[in-house]
């Protein structure tokens, strides 16, 4: 389900919000008060709870994208 879209950031009190998507919302089945994992460096991940093995399974590929240094040991 790859997308590109750019997003206006909308006000929302003191903060600023972006909506995520309806297409990728469905495709994961979000709903409000689902709670997502969001990572952000010079760039920003978000990663719906059911796919948090990604968050493993995918750590370096993350490392490198986030600009981050690895702290896990060779592998």
């Amino acid at each position: 389900m790859p997308a590109k879209e750019n997003r206006k950031i909308m006000k929302h009190g003191t903060s600023g919000v972006i909506a995520i998507p309806k297409p990728y919302r469905d495709y994961h089945n979000l709903t409000p008060g689902n709670t997502v994992t969001i990572l952000y460096d010079s760039l920003l991940l978000i990663i719906p709870k059911t796919h948090e093995n990604l968050l493993h399974e995918k750590a370096e590929l993350i490392d490198k994208l986030l600009g981050q240094t690895p702290t896990r040991g060779p592998k």
